[in-house]
C-alpha cells in the first residue's frame, strides 16, 4: 500500500466517524436535553466507553472555564457517586493490570492497566483513592533517591500530571491521597525533618498539596517514634487525617493507644489518646477504615499466648502471626471522637470460616470490611451494617490471574473528579524542564 492509499483510507475513516456522530447528534429523533438524561444514567462503565468511542460526546464531557458545568456534566457528576466499588482491588506488579473483584457477579474480573504511563512513572508503592493514582517519578538518569516529585493519574480519562515541587524534598516515606468532593483531591506527604530529632521523639514535615489551587502547604508535627505515618493505619474524615501509634504492639491487652489528627484544611493538629476495654490477648497490628461514616479501629490478635520477650519482629514469629488464622482473632472497635472512648463492634470470624490467612491490612468499600489472605485462599469479609461474617471466592481461582499476588489491596471506586471535568486545564509544572511522553489515549499530561 502507497502513502496516497494511505490517505486516503485515513480521511475515509475520518468521514465515516465525522458521519456517524452527524447522525448521532444531527438527526437524533429524540430531543437533545432527553438524550442526555438517558446517557447520564449509563452505569461505569458504559459512559465512559460512550466517551472514549464518540467524538460528540467526548466533547460533551469537557468543561468551558467560563460557562462552568454543563447540565450533562451536572447530571453525570450526581450520578457517577452511586456507581458501584470494585473492592477488593490489586495492581498486578508485572503487567501494571488492576484486579478487582465485583460482588454483583461474585467474581474477580480486569478492570484497567497503567501500561499508558511514561516508564518514569513508578507503579510500585502507589496509593490509590476513588479513580485516583499517587505514586512516584523516578526519571532513569536519577542518580539521587531522595528528592523524587510524585505524580497523580486517572485511570479512567489516562490524564496524569506531575505535582509540584515540595517545601521538603527529602525522603517520601510516606504519603495519603484523599478526596475533597467530586472536584479535587488532597496529598498528604510527611517528610522526616532530619535537624529536629530527639531521643524517642521525631518531627516531620507535614506537607499537604491542595489541587484547587495547585499549591503545597506545610506544618511541623512532632510525635513519638512509635507512630507509622503509613495509609494504613490512617482513616480521613471531614478534613482531618487520623493516624493510629503503634504503641506496645505485642504486650498491650488494655489500656490507651495513641492518636494524630491532622487538620489538612487548616493545617492544625493535635495528639489524643484513645481508652480501649480489656482484650483476652496482645494485638499484633492496629489498622484504620473508613465504614458507614464511621472510624472503625481493626485490631488483629496473637494468635497464641506467648511470653512477654519474645520480639514480634523475630523468625519463626512472625510468619505465624501473618499466615495464620484462628477463630475470634479479629476485633473490631467504634471510635468516640468526642469522649475519646473505643468500644468493641463485633469479635471474630466464626470458626467456619478460618480456611486461610487473615492479614493485617484490612481495606473497605464503605459497607464491607475484606480482610486479605494469600492468593490462594478465601478472603474473609465482614458486613457492617449487618453484622455478618461472610468470605469470597480466593483471587486465584479467577482465569487468567497471577497466584503471585501480595495483600496490598485498596478499594476501586470509579467516579468523577477533577481531571474527568477539566482536561483541558494547562498550567506550569514546577519541576526541571523536561518531556514526558504521552499515550495515544491521553489528551493532556495537565
Amino acid at each position: 500500500m502507497t502513502n496516497q492509499d494511505g490517505r486516503e483510507r485515513d480521511a475515509k475513516s475520518r468521514q465515516v466517524s465525522e458521519e456517524a456522530d452527524e447522525m448521532e447528534f444531527g438527526r437524533s429523533p429524540l430531543p437533545e436535553e432527553l438524550v442526555e438524561k438517558i446517557m447520564s444514567m449509563l452505569p461505569f462503565p458504559a459512559i465512559i466507553k460512550a466517551r472514549v468511542l464518540s467524538k460528540g460526546w467526548y466533547a460533551k464531557f469537557e468543561q468551558n472555564e467560563e460557562l462552568g458545568q454543563s447540565a450533562f456534566q451536572r447530571m453525570v457528576l450526581q450520578r457517577s457517586s452511586s456507581w458501584e466499588p470494585f473492592c477488593p482491588a490489586f495492581l498486578k506488579k508485572d503487567t501494571s493490570e488492576l484486579i478487582a473483584y465485583n460482588r454483583t457477579s461474585n467474581s474477580w474480573r480486569k478492570m484497567l492497566s497503567l501500561a499508558y504511563l511514561p516508564g518514569d512513572f513508578v507503579r510500585q508503592d502507589i496509593i490509590v483513592e476513588g479513580s485516583l493514582i499517587c505514586g512516584t517519578v523516578v526519571p532513569e538518569s536519577s542518580a539521587r533517591t531522595l528528592d523524587h516529585n510524585l505524580y497523580v493519574t486517572n485511570v479512567l480519562t489516562k490524564a496524569y500530571r506531575v505535582l509540584p515541587l515540595r517545601p521538603n524534598m527529602t525522603y517520601v516515606g510516606c504519603k495519603h491521597l484523599l478526596h475533597r468532593g467530586a472536584d479535587g483531591y488532597i496529598v498528604v506527604v510527611f517528610s522526616l525533618d532530619p535537624h529536629l530529632m530527639e531521643s524517642g521523639q521525631y518531627t516531620f514535615d507535614a506537607q499537604v498539596y491542595n489541587s484547587k489551587i495547585h499549591a503545597w502547604r506545610t506544618t511541623k508535627v512532632t510525635i513519638e517514634n512509635d507512630f507509622y505515618l503509613s495509609p494504613q493505619c490512617s482513616a480521613y474524615l471531614k478534613d482531618t487525617l487520623y493516624i493510629m501509634s503503634r504503641h506496645a504492639l505485642g504486650v498491650l491487652t488494655s489500656g490507651q493507644i495513641g492518636m494524630l489528627a491532622l487538620n489538612v484544611e487548616d493545617m492544625t493538629w493535635e495528639r489524643c489518646t484513645l481508652s480501649f476495654p480489656s482484650l483476652n490477648r496482645p494485638c499484633t497490628s492496629v489498622t484504620l477504615v473508613l465504614c458507614g461514616g464511621q472510624i472503625l479501629v481493626v485490631l488483629s490478635l496473637d494468635v497464641e499466648p506467648r511470653p512477654p520477650w519474645m520480639n514480634l519482629c523475630d523468625e519463626p514469629y512472625q510468619f505465624r502471626i501473618v499466615y495464620s488464622n484462628t477463630q475470634q482473632s479479629l476485633v473490631l472497635m467504634k471510635v468516640n471522637l468526642k469522649t475519646r472512648q473505643l468500644s468493641i463492634v463485633t469479635q471474630g470470624p466464626p470458626e467456619a470460616l478460618c480456611t486461610g490467612a487473615v492479614h493485617n491490612n484490612p481495606v473497605t468499600d464503605g459497607t464491607y470490611i475484606y480482610f486479605g489472605a494469600k492468593s490462594s485462599s478465601s478472603v474473609v469479609a465482614y458486613n457492617v451494617e449487618k453484622d455478618e461474617w461472610s468470605k469470597i471466592p480466593s483471587l486465584c481461582r479467577a482465569a487468567g490471574i497471577s497466584r503471585g499476588f501480595q495483600w496490598s489491596a485498596f478499594p476501586f471506586r470509579p467516579g468523577l473528579n477533577s481531571f474527568l471535568q477539566r482536561l483541558l486545564i494547562v498550567f506550569i509544572v514546577s519541576v526541571q524542564p523536561r518531556s514526558y511522553p504521552r499515550s495515544k489515549d491521553t489528551r493532556t499530561d495537565v
